[in-house]
């Protein structure tokens, strides 16, 4: 249509139709009943978003963006707040509930107890923390409570034990301040308010800190991912001018489509979050941890930040502050490193490929954020089509087999987070010398559990030709020849004994049923381990097997806590492994030859203790 005719539509169009879209750009510049919501520069909020674009709120307010964080209440809180006490490390928590409100009855100190009002929710996919406000003499924090929701287990759960921590009965280790730490990438817009900026040059201790936060908006909200839309909104208060953008092509440049952008920015934006970062250059952070961020959608993100890799180096520091996070390559090993590694991806680096190649933010499954055929193949062969004509010629597996999946192979999961493993971002071919020799998890033995690297290098070779070749060592002094799997699980550093206690439990495997007798030993040698979430990890794979091929297991080991008392823990776990010859007999094979087991399914425990005294002499902690 003209310009012409669209004015002469305008013209013609009823006038309550142009009352009621005029009347639509009310902005909201505050919220009464949430504080920490005071919009500016620019903010508009996703409610005067929603009054143009209501289909597209819709579809944004069903993801776990929206709820990512949210205002305390019944339709909110997840939680069983029921006064059913919870007990941890010999102390106990009462959550519990008095009309709308939310509190838990905690311990304090040896013997005392407090009462703290959850004033704030954070998360909602798979565990839900819970914050209470702190008052200072000036302003506040919110401090998160040391108890969190399972949402999946429909459990409480102390913080000690869902990050890959060892065990640690102090209640209050992971009492962070939302105000310094969540509020940066769980909503939009966000202003920390710090309030001891004098004191910029010393460390203050969390108990003097003091902030007046506030947000755009709680979650992940429109104008994170298409900028601050006032400009847009302003734009568009004319119903000629949103009458005539309507029928007429119109490039809107006062929000961003991140579909729009290049590959490398539509990537950026979802690298403000998914990407850990410091500030560029790094003394901003004075100014960060007052007024927030500065990067906005269709900026160049890294003339604002950082993006954290294993070489980044802190001023003063080693420069292996944050080599932990990595791979020994360099590859990402927990979430929120996603950027770092579709960044460091063939598929990005030589081709356009960026997250909305494979993710949709409005439609889709909202677990994941994909539509059904972007879980499987269609995501490498919308691009890759020359494979997509013979599979079985490229993956050299049964088309319908877990080795025919291009993601199984080239995005291993092998990244942890949120008590859960999650696929790598960095896009690479697996190699068995290099996965064994950087001790890293390999592709083809998170498949073939009961395989060495030996096995899966010569495999290799056999299939793709001589490029590769067989390790010469792995980095925790485990034999090569033993399994992958049980190597990694008994002597490997916290993150390999995760991701593959994990793995042995996955729907898909190529383990045989009756053939998992080398790995369920080494489970549940690890229901013995110092790490709670491999504990629990382990614990549910061996359900997983059990439930494939029972061996008389499943209530006793459905009923053990991996955060119970650790005296009765680890008392059923021994008696676990030393039954293990009696329950197995019948339902699995002995593998053969076995350095690990007798013919006849005996543990050789001197030999797992030596594989266990492998494992790296110091607690790792693993920032999440």
């Amino acid at each position: 249509m003209s310009a012409i005719k669209a004015v002469l539509a305008l013209a013609s169009a009823p006038i309550a139709i142009g009352i009621a879209l005029w009347v639509g750009f009310d902005v909201e510049k505050n919220d009464a009943e949430l504080p920490l919501i005071h919009r500016a520069e620019g903010f508009v909020g996703e409610q005067t978003c929603k009054r143009c674009h209501p289909d597209q709120y819709e579809t944004w307010a069903r993801t776990f963006h929206s709820t990512m964080t949210q205002r305390v209440d019944p339709a909110t809180v997840v939680g069983r707040f029921d006064g059913a006490p919870v007990e941890f490390y010999a102390k106990v928590a009462k959550p519990y509930r008095d009309g709308d409100r939310f509190f838990m009855d905690l311990p304090e100190g040896e013997t005392g107890r407090r009462v703290a009002e959850v004033a704030l929710a954070v998360g909602s996919r798979r565990y839900q923390q819970y914050f209470e406000r702190v008052e200072r003499d000036s302003g506040s924090v919110l401090r998160r409570l040391p108890i969190l929701w399972h949402i999946d287990a429909k459990r409480w759960m102390h913080l000690n034990d869902v990050f890959l921590h060892a065990d640690n009965p102090e209640w209050n280790a992971h009492a962070a301040i939302w105000n310094q730490n969540c509020i940066f990438c769980h909503n939009t817009g966000p202003r920390p308010g710090y309030l001891n900026q004098e004191r910029k040059n010393e460390i203050v201790p969390d108990a003097q800190r003091s902030f007046d936060s506030h947000v755009a908006s709680l979650g992940i909200a429109c104008e994170s991912c298409h900028g601050p839309a006032s400009e847009h909104v302003e734009a568009y208060e004319s119903v000629a001018a949103r009458y005539f953008d309507h029928f007429a092509s119109s490039n809107d440049t006062h929000v961003v489509n991140p579909a729009r952008l290049d590959h490398e920015r539509s990537t950026e934006v979802c690298g403000q979050c998914h990407g850990q970062r410091i500030p560029n250059p790094v003394e901003n952070h004075y100014r960060w941890r007052v007024t927030g961020p500065t990067y906005r959608s269709g900026n160049r993100l890294t003339e604002h930040v950082t993006p954290v890799r294993i070489d980044t180096k802190l001023p003063g520091g080693s420069g292996d502050e944050f080599a932990l996070r990595f791979w020994a390559d360099g590859t990402p090993r927990l979430t929120a490193y996603e950027y770092q590694g579709i960044t460091t991806s063939p598929c990005y680096e030589k081709g356009t490929l960026s997250c909305l190649s494979c993710h949709v933010m409005h439609g889709g499954d909202v677990r994941g954020q994909l539509e059904p055929e972007m879980r499987g193949n269609r995501a490498c062969l919308q691009c890759h089509e020359d494979i997509g004509k013979d599979v079985q010629a490229h993956t050299k597996h049964d088309p319908q087999s877990t080795g025919s999946q291009c993601m199984d192979c080239h995005m291993p999961r092998m990244v942890f987070g949120v008590v859960e493993i999650h696929r790598s971002h960095k896009i690479e071919n697996p190699n068995p010398a290099r996965d064994a020799e950087k001790g890293r998890p390999n592709a083809c033995t998170l498949c073939h559990l009961d395989k060495s690297p030996l096995w899966a290098a010569d495999k290799m070779r056999e299939l793709w030709g001589d490029a590769y070749v067989r390790p010469k060592s792995r980095p925790d002094k485990a034999p090569l020849d033993l399994p992958d799997s049980v190597a990694s699980i008994l002597s490997g550093d916290p993150v390999q004994r995760v991701t593959y206690a994990k793995a042995c439990g996955a729907e898909g495997s190529a383990l045989v049923a009756e053939d998992a007798a080398l790995v369920r030993v080494a489970l549940h040698a690890t229901l013995l381990d110092a790490y709670p979430s491999i504990r629990w990890t382990a614990q549910k794979s061996l359900l997983a097997l059990e439930s494939r091929l029972a061996t008389g297991i499943e209530p006793a080991l459905r009923d053990w806590r991996h955060d119970g008392p650790k005296g009765t823990r680890e008392s059923i776990a021994k008696r676990f492994l030393q039954e293990f010859q009696k329950r197995s007999t019948n339902a699995l094979r002995a593998p053969m030859p076995s350095k690990l087991l007798s013919p006849d399914l005996g543990p050789d425990l001197s030999a797992i203790i030596a594989l266990l005294d492998l494992q790296s002499g110091r607690a790792i902690h693993i920032g999440e």
